[in-house]
């Protein structure tokens, strides 16, 4: 029983004391994912469209800027 506790608690110990790091994005990656929405804007089909908001969702909630993170929170949510 105490391995199953221990193997339950040690990733969230982990997670908890910061053990995990969080992929961030750089700027130069935000850019590329906006010229990609850009050019699916001008043609993609709806999957398309939708494939690359999301891409350029992540970049930015995984960007160290906070504006950034604010754009891709708002953009999830449907405010954009």
């Amino acid at each position: 029983m105490e391995v199953k506790i221990n193997r339950f608690s040690g990733p969230i110990v982990t997670f908890i004391n910061g053990g995990d790091q969080l992929p961030w994005t750089s700027p130069d990656i935000v850019v590329g994912c906006e010229r990609e929405v850009a050019d699916a804007n001008k043609g993609a089909s709806d999957e398309g469209k939708n494939e690359s908001i999301m891409r350029l969702s992540w970049a930015l909630v995984h960007s160290k800027q906070p504006e950034d993170v604010q754009r891709g929170i708002a953009m999830l949510e449907g405010e954009n």
